[in-house]
């Protein structure tokens, strides 16, 4: 074959990099239907406890955690693999080489979150928010991680010679921070003897924060940041207002944690440099919104016929309300009211199914029609599926909101029953169910859009799309 006869790049990357990315989306699809089912069942025992009442790995307890590992590991996680694979072969133009590792490691990973998930269910959970997997469990994680990790590593060390994208920052520090993140959670929470009680709670906080700050959000900044100028065709605002957001970022996101812990057994210092932290954070938030939805000027038609803009703005605004409302939920006179009150339940909502699953969506709907060369086999159901999470996710969040300060207020005041503040938030947790059913549904609507898109490829009669009708 001549040097003109040969495929392009980009389609050598996408056709290198199918079997390993399209295993990560699916197992990801997978694990959203069964997170997103848990937290039904999970948001109905909380207005209804005699719901499914008998088994014990039905109880409230075991079934809200499981739900949130599902989607944090299995979901979450799992999706971003596929997308920083994808997004670091892409800009750097390289193809992946020998991909039955990833795919090992895919098939690894998943089984560790199967058998987390179960542990959770049978009642072995380590009562750690986010590291609630026995030790096994995560030492399984951890090495498929690191196989991974190393793929990725490997994709940018062997990138085409050139400038080096923003995206890409992102990517590499996400890379680089979750196994920092999760060896430290998992060593010393987790495996062999635990360290002394004073030091657990920050060291649980720092560990929670920095999962959402240092993994999911550096991965969904990078999808936002390569697809909107790629799908308008026009450059960002700025590249000194990208590398402002991405240092101060990195700088100021790995101590919020910290401001969870106000009134606690813990260093002063501690609580301030959260405090602190939180409030600065509002600064890389608002550049980098600033950068992003600043390139959107005069496009927003182009929300009309691109799903993957679309779910990646509506991902992108959340980020900036997510970001403001940790900065105000910091200040100590509105913690000491609401650090125990559904606000915070409304908070990881926004941050989990508006930021994270929003942009990875968005992310997902770019990158599946180039690995299978067929557009969507449904226009109808992906707008089912953006406005049953739109809706869900706004309505969930307001419910919750208003019925955390409703809760908070209760709690704060001394001549207020406890139960009390428990009826108060009822109707809001009603509503909170329903939207947790809504979520339900919209997964069920991606991951058989995704599933059928699969299967396309095995059709006898499959031709090509145009590229014009993919993004």
């Amino acid at each position: 074959m001549t040097a003109s006869a040969q495929p392009p790049i980009p389609e050598k990357v996408d056709a290198s990099l199918r079997l390993p990315v399209l295993i990560f989306f699916g197992w990801a699809a997978c694990w959203l239907v069964l997170g997103t089912f848990l937290c039904a069942v999970a948001g109905l025992k909380l207005v209804w406890p005699g719901f499914l009442d008998g088994p014990a790995f039905l109880t409230y307890g075991r079934i809200a955690p499981a739900a949130v590992n599902a989607l944090v590991y299995g979901w979450a996680s799992s999706a971003g693999f596929g997308i920083v694979l994808w997004l670091l072969a892409r800009l750097g133009r390289t193809p992946l080489s020998y991909a039955v590792l990833p795919v090992a490691a895919a098939i690894f990973w998943n089984l560790g979150v199967f058998l987390g998930v179960l542990a959770i269910l049978a009642g072995y959970s380590r009562s750690v928010f986010l590291l609630e997997f026995p030790g096994f469990v995560s030492a399984i994680l951890f090495v498929a991680y690191l196989f991974i990790a190393v793929w990725g590593i490997f994709l940018f060390h062997r990138r085409a010679p050139g400038s080096v994208f923003v995206s890409a920052w992102y990517l590499l520090a996400a890379l680089l921070w979750f196994p920092w993140l999760y060896f430290t959670g998992n060593a010393l929470l987790v495996w062999g003897h635990p360290v002394s009680g004073s030091a657990q709670a920050p060291i649980a906080s720092w560990f929670a924060s920095g999962i959402i700050s240092l993994w999911l959000a550096p991965v969904a900044l990078a999808g936002a940041f390569y697809l909107i100028p790629q799908i308008l065709g026009r450059r960002l605002v700025s590249y000194n207002l990208s590398l402002l957001g991405f240092w101060s970022f990195a700088l100021f996101a790995a101590w919020t944690g910290m401001a969870q812990l106000i009134g606690g057994p813990v260093p002063a210092w501690m609580v301030s440099t959260g405090v602190v932290a939180s409030i600065l954070l509002f600064i890389p938030v608002l550049v980098t919104s600033i950068n992003l939805l600043g390139s959107m000027r005069g496009s927003f038609g182009a929300l009309n016929w691109s799903p993957s803009l679309l779910f990646t703005v509506a991902g992108a605004g959340s980020f900036l309300l997510v970001y403001i409302e940790g900065a105000l939920l910091a200040l100590p006179g509105v913690n000491a009211v609401f650090n125990f009150s559904d606000v915070l339940l409304g908070q990881g909502a926004l941050v989990l199914f508006g930021f994270v699953s929003m942009s990875f969506f968005g992310a997902i709907y770019y990158i599946v029609p180039r690995l299978t060369g067929q557009a969507w086999p449904c226009d109808c159901l992906i707008r089912w599926h953006f406005w049953l999470f739109t809706i869900a996710v706004g309505v969930g969040f307001l419910c919750l909101t208003f019925g955390g300060i409703a809760q908070g207020f209760a709690l704060s005041d001394p001549g207020v029953e406890f139960a009390s503040s428990v009826a108060f938030a009822t109707p809001f947790r009603f509503m909170g169910a329903l939207c947790a059913i809504a979520l339900l549904v919209g997964s069920k609507c991606f991951a058989g859009l995704f599933f059928r898109s699969v299967l396309s490829i095995f059709e006898p009669s499959a031709k090509p799309s145009a590229p014009g009708v993919i993004v």
